[in-house]
């Protein structure tokens, strides 16, 4: 369908009229007539009446008209997100929920700050089904604590943070406390597991840094959360027999990608 035909159905159905029709549109007349008569062929029906200065919609005009407005629409708001897709500061940005808590948020308040025109789309997802964005192009950037071992795929480190096993009380009301595992990259899990082996189940894992920090006083359990939350959430006590872990953090795009100048402009502003 030449969207052209239907935007000149539009207007010679709003004005009623081919000579005023073909003035709004810096058109001939015959050429009015002439696209009219094109989406009449192709739709195989006669939508308008012609008589010397009464024009009007035939039943089956008015039925198209709706579908008409609707397809005209559509295609504009298609036309803006290819145009806003081209700009260069369009950049979407993945990593699991809890970098996202402990890390990104702030990260993203200094890029802000720096850049107000910056924008962003900030995607929430576990570390596979990014790395699969990544390479659909659907994802321009990973954040993540494991670096992919792909050639077409390009690692930076970006600095190592540290992980505190903290609680909500001192002792536990039982024997064993409670252990809540919380996602940071499968690596982890295999290092967490040779520190637990007196309590390897967890009661609960979860994506959420957050989420878990909600729960330690109520299920009086352990998890692993960012060592610098000990100043914003003072409720937060470290377990004293298991020191800080440092984890790694990597910044991950394709080799090839459209937007790589951005990301290492962008990456120069530290994350941790």
């Amino acid at each position: 369908m030449d969207t052209e035909l239907l935007k000149t159905f539009l207007e010679v159905s709003r004005t009623r009229h081919f000579g005023r029709a073909a003035e709004a549109l810096y058109l001939t007349q015959s050429a009015v007539s002439f696209r009219i008569r094109q989406l009449e062929t192709q739709l195989g029906v006669s939508l308008f009446t012609r008589h010397r200065n009464n024009i009007r919609l035939t039943p089956a005009g008015e039925s198209l008209l709706p579908y008409a407005e609707n397809l005209m629409a559509t295609w504009q708001l298609a036309k803006q997100e290819v145009t806003r897709s081209l700009q260069h500061n369009l950049l979407s940005i993945g990593a699991t929920a809890s970098l996202w808590e402990a890390w990104l948020g702030q990260w993203l308040q200094l890029l802000y700050q720096q850049r107000p025109t910056l924008q962003v789309e900030a995607r929430i997802a576990l570390r596979h089904a990014l790395i699969n964005q990544l390479h659909e192009r659907q994802l321009d950037l990973l954040i993540t604590t494991e670096a992919p071992k792909m050639e077409e795929l390009t690692c930076q480190l970006l600095g190592n943070f540290s992980l505190t096993l903290f609680a909500a009380s001192s002792e536990p009301e039982e024997e064993e406390r409670p252990y809540i595992r919380l996602e940071w990259g499968a690596d982890f899990h295999t290092y967490e597991s040779r520190l637990l082996v007196h309590n390897p189940n967890p009661i609960m894992s979860t994506t959420s840094a957050h989420l878990a920090r909600y729960l330690l006083p109520i299920t009086q359990a352990c998890v692993f959360l960012p060592s610098h939350w000990a100043e914003s959430f003072p409720e937060l006590i470290a377990i004293a027999e298991m020191p800080p872990l440092l984890r790694p953090l990597y910044a991950v795009w394709l080799q090839n990608s459209d937007q790589r100048t951005l990301i290492r402009q962008l990456l120069k502003t530290p994350v941790i």
